[in-house]
């Protein structure tokens, strides 16, 4: 359980820093990756975890490749 936490928590990190660093607000990305606000609200904060479509589809909607966030996942939980 306390896994899955950290597994959330960068992943909501990871997904922040990109949108961030593309300059795109919340209800940008939505509109995107035809997810919504809130719900990216909630990654972000570690709240949901994303299913593989999700993934897929924020990793299409960021511009890149969906093992982008399991790479970046792994430098996070591996310093923490």
């Amino acid at each position: 359980m306390i896994l899955l936490a950290k597994l959330d928590s960068a992943f909501g990190k990871t997904l922040k820093s990109r949108r961030c660093s593309s300059n795109l607000s919340q209800e940008q990305l939505g509109l995107k990756s035809g997810l919504s606000r809130p719900y990216i609200s909630e990654l972000e904060m570690g709240k949901k975890d994303p299913s593989l479509f999700t993934i897929f589809k924020l990793s299409d909607a960021l511009k890149v490749k969906p093992s982008f966030f399991i790479e970046e996942i792994e430098q996070v939980i591996s310093i923490s």
